[in-house]
């Protein structure tokens, strides 16, 4: 019975939120138990100013163990002076800017002034600013609660939250499938007010994020001043892996892919995290920005945001608990047994719904479409990614979520696009492909193996096998092989292996 009590008084406890006096006061600690001449490491953000009363005999910095935006803030600050000399050891990825993060061993010395103490550098190397967030395990927060955080934050239904969730962790990266960290998470919609409204649930949310963590143009600097130490500090931002954007205006929402210009080339690359709602003057298989979305929503009404107080406080919680799933899940490859099992299933589950949608299907499939096969297959992939970032790791339970996620937002174009735009498409799969039914059989197989290669090739032999299980003769296997490769339809990048030739309608 005492048991149950304590386990239902855990229950209820709310989580500790992370705080910059918590990190300014711990680092406090670490200087001050240390003994002078006692080897201690440390890591802080650079502030390229002499401290008051430096000797002489070597350069001196201050260390602040903040970031820039958290030192702008905290109610309580402390900093420790940095010396370096001829025999500190300098790694090549230290940057020396203001701002940067960076890791430092060294010996700790006194220091001529109030209560600074000194650590003499035996070695500065740089960090990621990402690493920032993993060194407070302790805050991290479950599934469960970061499931209540944003049940009691977002006025939406469930599946599109739990996408936000998702799409904050970031994929891992697919190297074979030149895929960066991030992902995209967007709502298209002809329905401006609709629209609207996600775009400022969306800019809620980043508005809440440290800048340091915001995908921006160049690099960002700013001016702090210490009344304290009566000195300012020119401040670089510190860049890293984990980066977020959410249209800036709302004149960007109209826009073929609703991102700034210069933002344009880490949305097609999959290099940040992406929140972009799209007001749409009619919906279309081809939409740029539904072609390269992992959730390309659909939405019919608003959603809203609730500020809560817990949840802005918990932020910094937040991010460590992220921080944390990127590094247990730093990458998907195709050598993965658990990536080609799901690469099985991807091809089954286009098999089944071409099989029930027939031309429709291969119709949103072509090239540059929401379901064209290779970009939705790696889509996919990224989505799984994401999702066993948030639950730990990479299950079978989670490889058929994305599927259905997948049949949802298929079932959801194929009834909310209009049907003289879907049958357009029709159309123009049809002047993709030959007119002979055998020819558009062979490329359907292809398409299949092709979504599911590494880079897009194909061995041949893989494909000519393919054929034959299909229920094409052997013979005829490598006849047609040769006539879609003479009608243009596929090529030989280097010998037995076969590429689809793009083309664009």
């Amino acid at each position: 019975m005492t048991m149950d009590v304590f386990s239902l008084l855990v229950s209820l406890k709310k989580p500790e939120p992370l705080t910059p006096e918590k990190r300014a006061r711990d680092f406090q600690s670490l200087l001050q138990s240390a003994r002078p001449g006692d080897e201690i490491e440390v890591r802080g953000f650079l502030l390229m100013r002499e401290p008051p009363n430096s000797p002489h005999d070597a350069l001196y910095y201050l260390l602040s163990p903040l970031s820039p935006s958290e030192l702008e803030k905290s109610r309580f600050r402390t900093f420790a002076v940095l010396k370096i000399t001829e025999r500190t050891r300098v790694s090549k990825d230290a940057d020396f800017r203001g701002g940067a993060y960076v890791r430092v061993r060294g010996l700790l010395e006194p220091y001529p002034y109030g209560t600074l103490r000194a650590v003499n550098a035996l070695s500065i190397e740089g960090e990621d600013y990402t690493s920032y967030w993993r060194d407070y395990r302790g805050y991290a927060l479950s599934r469960r609660e970061m499931e209540e955080l944003f049940a009691s934050t977002f006025d939406m239904n469930f599946q599109l939250r739990t996408a936000f969730l998702y799409t904050l962790f970031s994929s891992p990266t697919l190297p074979e499938y030149r895929m960066s960290e991030g992902g995209t998470l967007s709502v298209i919609e002809t329905d401006e007010r609709v629209v609207k409204s996600f775009w400022e649930v969306g800019r809620y949310l980043v508005g809440l994020l440290p800048p340091e963590l915001l995908l921006r143009r160049g690099m960002a600097r700013r001016l702090y001043v210490d009344p304290e130490l009566d000195i300012d500090f020119p401040l670089f931002l510190p860049g890293g892996s984990m980066r977020y954007y959410s249209p800036t205006s709302s004149a960007l929402l109209k826009r073929e892919v609703p991102v700034a210009k210069w933002a344009r080339e880490y949305f097609t690359s999959h290099g940040a995290v992406f929140i972009t709602p799209k007001a749409a003057g009619k919906l279309t298989p081809a939409d740029s920005l539904a072609h390269l979305s992992e959730f390309p929503f659909i939405r019919q009404e608003p959603a809203g945001v609730e500020r809560n107080r817990e949840f802005e406080q918990l932020i910094p919680n937040i991010l460590v608990t992220i921080a944390l799933a990127r590094e247990r899940v730093k990458t998907l490859s195709s050598g993965d047994p658990a990536v080609e099992d799901f690469g099985e299933r991807f091809q089954r589950w286009l098999t089944k719904n071409r099989f029930e949608y027939g031309e429709m299907m291969d119709a949103l499939m072509l090239h540059g479409s929401v379901f064209d096969a290779d970009t939705r297959f790696r889509l996919s992939l990224a989505l799984l990614g994401e999702m066993a970032r948030f639950e730990g790791k990479v299950t079978n339970s989670l490889k058929g979520n994305v599927l259905e996620i997948n049949q949802e937002l298929l079932d959801t174009w194929i009834n909310e696009v209009p049907e003289e735009t879907i049958m357009r498409a029709v159309k123009d799969y049809e002047t993709f492909v030959s007119r002979d039914k055998r020819m558009r059989m062979a490329l359907r197989v292809f398409l299949d193996l092709e979504a599911t290669s590494s880079g897009g090739l194909v061995g041949r032999a893989e494909f000519e096998r393919a054929l034959v299980g299909a229920g094409f003769r052997p013979a005829d296997a490598s006849r047609i092989t040769d006539m879609l490769i003479k009608e243009g339809y596929i090529f030989q990048p280097r010998p037995g292996r076969l590429r689809l030739i793009v083309r664009d309608f």
